[in-house]
């Protein structure tokens, strides 16, 4: 006797996919991109935009920065939908927020480590630094929620 084989969960994806790459939801996280991600380098090089110590890895750097905040949107978008037919079901709640908070365990650790890490390593940590290290994990936290609230808007549509 042969075991049963599991459904497909690729219509399941498809559907989740299509649901987070609607237009509302991609506006949303270019929108997120853009002041977000604006945050974050003037957050982890303001200071050496306003010293004039401008290099192209710095440049790189605050070129790629928006990249972060649209896929953390667009993941906590997808990551917070689902099929249900219940609307209170569809509400981001405790799920969202554990969600976001391992987004931004993983995502602020990976931000904190390009930008600060060279720092943390040589032991240099000063008031600004330890400002920048705090502060860096709300970010993708709030832009996970920020997804999450994004694909709720537009499942209640």
């Amino acid at each position: 006797m042969q075991p049963e084989l599991t459904p497909s969960l690729q219509p399941h994806w498809l559907t989740r996919l299509r649901l987070v790459c609607k237009p509302s939801v991609l506006r949303k996280a270019l929108l997120a991109a853009g002041i977000v991600g604006t945050l974050l380098v003037g957050l982890n090089q303001g200071d050496l935009f306003l010293s004039g110590q401008v290099t192209g890895r710095v440049l790189l750097k605050s070129l790629l920065t928006p990249i972060i905040p649209f896929c953390v949107t667009m993941l906590g978008a997808f990551l917070n939908t689902g099929p249900t037919g219940r609307a209170e079901t569809l509400r981001p709640g405790w799920a969202a927020v554990r969600r976001s908070i391992v987004i931004a365990l993983v995502v602020g650790s990976a931000i904190i480590a390009l930008n600060q890490g060279a720092v943390l390593l040589a032991g240099a940590i000063t008031p600004l630094v330890l400002v920048k290290v705090l502060v860096t994990p709300c970010v993708p936290f709030g832009v996970s929620l920020f997804g999450a609230y994004a694909a709720l808007s537009q499942r209640v549509k």
